[in-house]
């Protein structure tokens, strides 16, 4: 009893002891599977999902003398879309918008022109036009009274320079422009065809358009997000733990004692007259169901032998209780002879 109450304390820290190491085992395993899931949508979300927007600035060149011949060039540009050395900009597979930004003056000029025709085309890396598109644009109309009144309301703002009279022109050049996969587009050559336009900046504008997978991606990131993590969790742990099932060492038998090898022939010699006593009587019973006379003799040789075991022990028994007496007597002779 003393030595059980000694050994009760170790018995509750090894118990707690194994305890704590299994919950910091769960603890950094249940860390690595949930940074490994996050590892593997990021990257999946970083290869996936392409870059949504891309401006390029465009600088238009043009004659600012007088033309010969009333013949002017056109302001022109080429812009690089691909750096050499470097991947693509443009996912290929993947749609996209491109327009034109123009900031353009409210001028005379620009009014007297009116309408006017962008071209754009897409030039592979060996020069040849893969693509190319004519949209048209104009400056947005506004009366003399209009013009008047604005004027007089930001005039202050137009003194101190934080206003101008100015308009931003979106020309729409492509709805849904798709790279190729053989050969894709390193530059974009802009054309205006109108030698008198005045432009302030332009801008070249790519943005994507998403659609199935990926517009879900990006529209909701947060909860695309915690539904591919949590996919990929669940199915790092199931590799993981038919990993540790296929890895782990199978459970040893525990090594019986020698007291219990020393039972076991005795065991087994029992468990073996068991069987035969069973088996026996259902072979008994078998035959009295199919053969009564047999059983009835079967039944009366047991009765038989057992009576005739029973008289030979009784026999050995009264045998040696004579012999005893027997001699008890011959003793008592002698010692009345004496």
């Amino acid at each position: 009893m003393i030595f059980a109450l000694l050994k009760l304390p170790l018995t509750v820290f090894g118990g707690v002891r194994q305890l704590a190491s299994q919950s910091f085992f769960v603890a950094v395993l249940f860390s690595v599977i949930t940074w490994t899931s996050i590892l593997l949508y990021g990257v999946f979300y970083w290869n996936y999902i392409p870059k949504s927007s891309h401006i390029f600035p465009v600088h238009l060149r043009f004659e600012s003398k007088a033309c010969p011949g009333g013949f002017c060039d056109y302001p022109m540009a080429n812009v690089t879309i691909v750096r050499p050395g470097q991947d693509d900009y443009l996912a290929r597979g993947q749609r996209y918008k491109m327009y034109l930004e123009l900031e353009m003056p409210e001028s005379e000029a620009n009014q007297r022109i009116g309408m006017f025709t962008v071209r754009l085309d897409m030039i592979s890396e060996d020069g040849e036009v893969l693509r190319s598109t004519q949209r048209s644009g104009v400056l947005r109309y506004k009366s003399v009274l209009v013009r008047l009144f604005s004027t007089l309301f930001y005039i202050p703002m137009l003194l101190l320079g934080s206003a101008e009279e100015k308009q931003t022109v979106s020309v729409l050049l492509f709805e849904r422009y798709m790279e190729d996969y053989a050969k894709p587009a390193t530059q974009a050559g802009i054309m205006i065809r109108n030698s008198h336009i005045e432009v302030y900046t332009a801008t070249l504008k790519i943005y994507a358009d998403f659609t199935g997978l990926r517009y879900l991606l990006y529209n909701w990131p947060l909860t695309s997000a915690v539904v591919g993590i949590s996919t990929n969790f669940f199915f790092v742990s199931l590799v993981a733990l038919l990993s540790w099932n296929h890895l782990a060492p199978a459970k040893t038998k525990p090594r019986r004692s020698t007291a219990d090898r020393k039972k076991r022939p005795s065991d087994e010699k029992k468990k073996s007259e068991e069987q035969a006593d069973e088996a026996e009587d259902d072979t008994a019973s078998d035959i009295s169901s199919n053969q009564p006379d047999l059983v009835k003799g079967t039944v009366e040789a047991k009765e038989v032998r057992k009576r005739k075991e029973l008289d030979e022990t009784t026999g050995k028994t009264l045998r040696k209780l004579f012999g005893a007496t027997a001699r008890g007597s011959d003793a008592s002779l002698s010692l009345s002879w004496r």
